[in-house]
């Protein structure tokens, strides 16, 4: 009996400590190790930004994140993101590139709170994993993965107040389990600015053209998101986002145009335009590890489709004669965009070989019609209508090969190989072009790494696409007499990018870099009497030696200064057109200093500053532009309830420029509503459980295109 009861004894006990041991790895496996990131990371082919140690970038959004990364540029009036000393970048979430531009672009980035953005990639010389469309560079927002189990979300509020007043609301609610993820957005604005403008040609005519402008934009988008992992090694997932978007100018136009016999006439228009925008991407992919080892199998697809059904009406008062000309036009824009792609990476002891093949699909029609008023109503003028059909495809394989030596030398090699088929055709006049090419994108980094001290030097070369809109032949009137016009004969141009790069500290980031576009392209503007035609062309080629310098770092815990400045050289040569280039050197500058205000840190200020100074480009002056912004931030409720408050461009600053032809001289004198006030309100709420699967990541798929 005494043996039965140790034996039993010995079993609870050993039960117990199984539990105990068993509770205790749990308990040890759900401890969270927290390591403080830096701020700034160099990597082989790359600048990383971590947002959560910026203190500047907390309780922002997307837009106000970018700004804060070093050697960023964010024009809100313009809809444009930049990289100083670079022309405009491509933006990828979590590797998938955005089809989205201007202020589509700006409200979907403001969408996104700080808080789910993980780190921003900077990527000034793309590997051959990446599409090779683009200008200069891509920048890749890495986005969180969802970590609390059951519901949780978000809500935001902004007041943004220009010349006139406008508003945006976006709602975010997650649901997560151990395998299960969703995510359901809905963002809703409703805005308007007023815009000037005044665009002089001085030649043997004169013009002089004066507008005054009201945009305005209405956006209700919602989408959803989900993923499920089905097995431990695989998961599967898609997003479908639908956008339905309603714009419209009103605008007030004056024109005085002088012949060179000096008879002078008077032009004012009021143009009426509206459009209706409803667009749908989705975008699906499957991610399967082949072993512990890091062998991975990625594919996506992507489907983007937009209908643009736009509607312009314009009054025309001639002064001298007299008279009034209406005229109606409406256009429907449809492009289509197909994608699938799959990516192979394969880490061996030798090296990490990537590996994969692309193909996109370009489709788009468009259908302009022209009507000018009379007697009898309004009547179809053929000869001013216009049909397009543009197809476009494109191949793509690329292969990579990484090797580490020792602990301070990396290397990276890749080639990427793109053949196009573009056809155009153009049924009212019979004529059509058909493009087949193919081409060599060659990649190469060598990065060294010793203490504090990293140095990186990186080649790439790239192609820059037409767009559908630069090469649609149709004839988009802003009043009887003037136009502009795409140009289906357009081609691509190519550019090579050097860049050699030193960081000390992850504090201090200084490059130097090459910069070769060939065969590129962009709108031109002629004076042909009353009419004013703009359209764009193959006509220059450039080279740009520019100098980078950075400094971001943290002072006595509280204020957080980031500094960065550029300087380049430029020179063009020209051809296709009678122009003076303008070759010369180029100076810009930026200071962003967060300060928190409190032992607790929620309460901060902020003040930024930013400066171009004039420079020469091509065939274009432009005078100085400053921009000085400033708010507040503040966080209640342990960090659930964020409120901020910004005003920018607080000096109104105008964008001001000339263009240099050989018989002509073009004068542009802009101001796009860029001082505004901005009050945003953030409320966060849900579980707080977090859940203790491993994180799979994505973000270096490219998923759309």
């Amino acid at each position: 009996m005494k043996k039965t009861l140790l034996c039993t004894a010995l079993l609870v006990s050993s039960a117990i400590f199984a539990q105990t041991r068993k509770d205790s790895i749990k308990n040890i496996e759900q401890v969270e190790i927290l390591v403080k990131k830096k701020l700034l990371e160099r990597k082989a082919d790359r600048m990383i930004f971590n947002v959560e140690a910026s203190i500047a970038s907390q309780g922002m959004d997307g837009t106000e994140t970018l700004a804060n990364v070093p050697m960023i540029k964010v024009d809100e009036s313009l809809g444009t993101i930049s990289i100083t000393g670079k022309s405009s970048v491509n933006v990828m979430i979590n590797g998938r590139m955005l089809n989205l531009s201007g202020p589509a672009l700006m409200n979907y980035l403001k969408s996104i709170r700080s808080e789910n953005i993980a780190r921003i990639e900077v990527i000034t010389t793309p590997p051959a994993r990446y599409e090779a469309q683009g200008n200069s560079g891509l920048i890749n927002i890495i986005l969180k993965k969802n970590a609390n189990i059951g519901f949780s979300g978000n809500m935001t509020s902004n007041l943004i107040q220009r010349t006139y007043s406008g508003f945006g609301n976006t709602g975010t609610v997650n649901y997560q389990t151990e395998k299960f993820s969703s995510s359901l957005k809905l963002v809703y604005y409703d805005s308007a600015k007023r815009t000037s403008e005044n665009y002089d040609i001085i030649g043997t005519t004169q013009n002089y053209s004066s507008s005054i402008r009201r945009d305005m934009w209405n956006e209700l988008t919602p989408s959803i998101n989900m993923s499920y992992k089905i097995t431990k090694n695989s998961e599967a997932g898609f997003e479908y986002m639908y956008a339905h978007q309603k714009s419209g100018m009103d605008i007030v136009n004056t024109t005085r145009n002088i012949s060179p016999n000096f008879t002078e006439e008077n032009l004012l228009t009021h143009t009426f335009h509206r459009e209706k925008e409803p667009t749908h991407t989705v975008s699906a992919y499957y991610d399967l590890k082949l072993d512990s080892l890091g062998k991975k199998l990625s594919l996506t697809g992507n489907f983007y489709k937009n209908n643009s059904d736009t509607e312009v009406n314009f009054s025309t008062q001639r002064l001298s004669a007299n008279t009034v000309q209406d005229v109606k036009t409406l256009s429907l824009v449809a492009p289509k965009i197909f994608s699938v792609q799959a990516d192979l990476e394969l880490p061996f002891s030798f090296g990490t070989i990537e590996t994969g093949a692309k193909f996109n699909q370009f489709k788009n029609n468009s259908d302009l019609k022209y009507f000018n008023l009379t007697d009898n109503g309004y009547v179809a003028d053929a000869t001013r209508a216009n049909l397009f059909q543009y197809q476009e495809k494109n191949y793509a394989a690329y292969f990579s090969y990484a090797k580490n030596f020792g602990t301070h030398w990396e290397t990276k090699a890749g080639l990427r190989y793109e053949y196009t088929v573009a056809d155009s055709y153009t049924p009212s006049s019979g004529s059509g072009n058909s493009y087949r090419y193919g081409q060599w994108f060659p990649s190469a980094y060598v990065f060294y790494k010793k203490d504090k001290n990293i140095f990186s030097l990186s080649y790439s070369r790239r192609i820059n696409r037409p767009g559908m809109g630069d090469l649609n032949p149709f004839r988009w009137y802003s009043n009887p007499y003037s136009y502009s016009s795409g140009n289906p004969l357009l081609t691509p141009s190519y550019i090579n990018n050097l860049e050699l790069t030193y960081t000390f500290n992850n504090k201090l980031t200084t490059s130097m870099y090459y910069l070769r576009v060939k065969n590129a392209f962009g709108q031109v503007s002629f004076q042909d009497g009353l009419s004013q035609v703009s359209t764009y062309l193959n006509y220059y080629n450039n080279n740009a030696l520019g100098f980078n310098v950075s400094y971001t770092d943290t002072f006595f815990r509280c204020w957080e200064s980031s500094v960065s400045a550029n300087a380049s050289y430029q020179d063009s040569d020209m051809f296709g057109v009678n122009a003076q280039t303008q070759k010369g050197a180029s100076v810009s500058y930026s200071v962003n200093n967060t300060v928190t205000l409190n032992k607790n840190k929620t309460i901060a200020f902020f003040l930024n500053y930013e400066q171009d100074l004039p420079h020469r480009s091509v065939n274009y002056y432009l005078y100085n532009f400053s921009n000085l912004s400033s708010g507040f931030k503040v966080s209640l409720m342990d960090k659930l309830l964020q409120i901020n408050a910004t005003v920018t461009n607080i000096f109104a600053q105008r964008y001001r420029g000339d263009i240099y032809f050989t018989d002509l001289v073009h004068h542009m004198n802009n101001y796009w509503d860029g001082r505004s006030f901005r009050l945003s309100v953030n409320y966060a709420f849900g579980s707080k459980k977090k859940i203790q699967k491993k994180d799979i990541k994505f973000e270096e798929k490219e998923r759309a295109q």
